[in-house]
């Protein structure tokens, strides 16, 4: 692959597009396959397992589910199915915002929150050897360019714009 090149115009497999979209694949089976052999027996995916992590580390803190789809950019019926399924496994459970009703609330069950306490650190640990993963061979400053790029080209498909 000519990294020379990418971002310049050039087509197919060289391209942006494409090479961000083989790393985050590459990352994801990665995260994945890790952290979903610290939950046998309960068939979990990487999304679900990530809404439980949000919901672990937010405990105390109102959840929406509105607010999962928004920070995850997830459409509202594929947050609506991680939803149902990790109710239907008793690990979350849901109810509706007292302020506003059309508003679902997100929050970890007893025995969700019991398999969080039991794997959260390792999931962690997990969580920062992929991140070293992502950023071995950079330095510092190349790393901290990679997370401002990272970032615009976020913001650049997030403010609302169409271009």
């Amino acid at each position: 692959m000519d990294m020379d090149n990418v971002g310049n115009g050039v087509t197919g497999a060289d391209s942006l597009g494409p090479l961000i979209k083989v790393a985050n694949t590459l990352i994801e089976k990665e995260l994945n396959n890790r952290v979903a052999s610290m939950f046998e027996g309960y068939s979990l995916t990487g999304p679900q397992i990530t809404l439980m992590v949000y919901l672990h580390d937010a405990h105390g803190h109102e959840v929406t589910q509105r607010e999962i789809a928004d920070r995850f950019v997830l459409s509202h019926p594929t947050i609506r199915g991680i939803v149902k399924r990790l109710e239907g496994a008793g690990l979350i459970k849901t109810s509706q915002l007292e302020s506003d009703r059309r508003q679902i609330l997100l929050e970890l069950t007893v025995e969700g929150r019991r398999l969080m306490d039991a794997h959260i650190d390792d999931i962690h640990v997990v969580m920062r050897q992929i991140n070293a993963m992502i950023t071995d061979g950079l330095g510092d400053v190349e790393q901290k360019r990679l997370v401002a790029a990272l970032k615009r080209i976020v913001a650049n498909f997030s403010d609302g714009s169409t271009r």
